[in-house]
């Protein structure tokens, strides 16, 4: 009996010696390696869709779209900056505990609405063109009747300080009409119709005071 405890001493004293050297270099570079994964993370910037996301929205400027699509590019630029924001924020943590997940999501909506914004933006300028080329062509012609009226107008003297003001008023709308084909050659459709409407407007004034001029002129006996 004796001898038999002596042996399982002597086999557990074996069993209990320090493990080589190699053995253990193996467990500690296995060690680092794991702790290196924890802190570099498997997570992955969205390199490609943030570049997509930029060219698209590069796309809908140059269609401009800030201009044509206003409501449909302002949600894309908005969400753009906000990407923007938050891939900075994970850049900031450790890698770890890094999720580009919203970003990317964020990222495919922005793409989809810049390449929306700059459909609706060749469509709208399309549709502005033809609108800016009839509300010039209706500025020309109003202009043209008050040109016809006051080549027809005959005050006496003491009329011609009203006449020469129409006269002056006139010539300056005939500048800004000149301007406006220069905008329209600009392809800025949106200003040639606001402007365009504004040059109409004030023609029709000028024109009814051109007539009263006249009915006051018929009206006073000749000297």
């Amino acid at each position: 009996m004796t001898e038999s405890i002596q042996l399982n001493i002597a086999g557990w004293k074996s069993t209990s010696e320090p493990m080589p050297r190699n053995v253990d270099l193996l467990h500690y570079k296995q060690i680092l390696v794991l702790i290196w994964i924890l802190l570099t993370g498997c997570a992955e910037p969205p390199i490609s869709q943030w570049n997509a996301a930029t060219q698209a929205l590069e796309d809908a400027k140059m269609s401009e779209a800030e201009h044509y699509a206003i409501e449909r590019f302002t949600e894309a630029e908005t969400a753009y900056q906000q990407v923007k924001q938050n891939l900075d924020q994970q850049g900031d943590r450790i890698p770890l505990f890094r999720n580009y997940d919203p970003a990317i999501t964020m990222l495919s909506g922005v793409f989809d609405n810049a390449m929306q914004a700059k459909m609706e933006a060749i469509a709208n300028k399309k549709e502005s063109k033809a609108n800016a080329e009839v509300a010039l062509a209706f500025a020309k012609q109003h202009l043209q009747d008050v040109r016809a009226l006051l080549a027809e107008v005959s005050t006496p003297a003491s009329d011609h300080g009203e006449l020469d003001q129409l006269l002056q008023a006139f010539q300056d709308t005939e500048t800004l009409l000149a301007e406006i084909d220069s905008i329209m050659a600009q392809e800025h459709f949106i200003d040639v119709m606001t402007t365009s409407h504004s040059v109409e407007s004030f023609a029709t004034r000028i024109q009814a005071q051109i007539i009263s001029v006249k009915l006051l002129a018929a009206k006073r006996p000749a000297s």
